[in-house]
């Protein structure tokens, strides 16, 4: 078995794992938050994330039940869950998911089981030091319909159309809300406090009436 790693954020990636040993690795770490495991057809990322790639995470989950509350829509927060696919070969744990159109088709259930249940509506990935797998063919695979990837720099709005990736402006699952009014919402999260977080995004929500809704934020 061949390992490599790459700091800061711990970040470990062993070859020929077979796929029992994944699942008894996700059985051992059930109860942990820390770390996270992606595998990708006998490849396995373990990683443990910093809290500049925490807290970037947790803030948009204060922004998606701001614009829920705002616009009476229902959405399920569910944060790093396991994703799996046994006859894909492919897992991943997400930094954030949630489930939005297809909220009702989970509400109530303990396990998300990807045989059965819709992939999340949206997936969010802060990617400040680059993964070592590609995330986004995992994504592709289970048929997650938006990814939003976070560098720490830029904010990349990615919209699955006929099984590929593409660069978009404008959430299709999350309106009217736009990669650039994101990355706005981002800058400074990782320097505030809880509270400050809650009101910059209960700010946001607030001027979604407004004829700029969407399109700026200050």
């Amino acid at each position: 078995m061949v390992t490599t790693e790459s700091p800061p954020e711990q970040r470990m990636v062993l070859y020929h794992v077979s796929w029992e040993t994944y699942e008894r690795l996700l059985h051992d770490y059930e109860q942990c938050s820390s770390p996270r495991f992606t595998y990708d057809r006998g490849i396995l990322e373990i990683m443990s994330p910093f809290s500049e790639h925490e807290a970037f995470g947790r803030f948009l989950d204060f922004v998606l039940a701001a614009w829920a509350d705002a616009t009476d829509t229902l959405v399920r927060i569910t944060g790093s869950t396991t994703y799996k696919r046994e006859d894909l070969q492919r897992g991943f744990e997400p930094d954030s998911s949630y489930y939005i159109q297809h909220e009702a088709a989970v509400r109530g259930k303990e396990r998300i089981d990807l045989r059965v249940d819709p992939p999340p509506d949206l997936v969010v990935e802060i990617d400040i030091t680059h993964s070592s797998l590609d995330k986004l063919s995992i994504y592709a695979q289970v048929g997650v319909p938006e990814v939003w990837r976070y560098d720490g720099a830029r904010l990349h709005l990615l919209v699955l159309r006929k099984g590929t990736y593409v660069a978009g402006t404008q959430s299709g699952v999350v309106s009217p809300l736009t990669a650039d009014v994101l990355l706005v919402l981002l800058q400074g999260v990782a320097e505030q406090d809880a509270a400050t977080w809650l009101r910059r995004a209960q700010a946001w929500a607030r001027s979604l009436g407004s004829p700029d809704a969407g399109r700026s934020h200050q």
